[in-house]
């Protein structure tokens, strides 16, 4: 269980692994926000300011995981600490790719990532390891 309540965004269009995600961590005291694809999420991002996004790279109707994660690391705003808050805000890649997308997803900055399907102790521990670096 997190010391102060944290915020997680999960992007992904499948509705039961948003689900599953959303029931596992809000059972350990996390929020979770979801989103069903890229320029949802970047809303959320917005409105919720999460401590952490999971997020699904093949989104195949919508903005997809790939451009909502260069729009989030390219983000301006007037107040140059919110902007700084967003570009470095923790990204963990839920993916089917995996090991052969990985090289690419490390350029994009993200802070790992997860292969579809996840055991979701591990995708825990990994969210508890990024947000212990914050």
């Amino acid at each position: 269980m997190p010391d102060e309540k944290k915020t997680i965004l999960i992007i992904d269009d499948e509705d039961d692994v948003c689900q599953i995600v959303k029931e596992k961590f809000g059972a350990l005291g996390y929020t979770v926000l979801t989103a069903s694809d890229g320029s949802e999420g970047y809303k959320r991002m917005e409105e919720g300011k999460p401590d952490c996004v999971l997020l699904d790279i093949r989104i195949p109707k919508g903005e997809d995981g790939l451009t909502f994660l260069r729009k989030l690391r390219s983000y301006r705003h007037d107040n140059l600490q919110e902007q700084s808050r967003v570009r470095k805000t923790p990204v963990i890649v839920l993916t089917g790719a995996g090991a052969s997308m990985q090289s690419l997803f490390e350029l994009e900055g993200i802070s790992g990532f997860v292969e579809k399907p996840f055991d979701l102790t591990n995708l825990q521990s990994k969210v508890e390891r990024v947000l212990s670096r914050r």
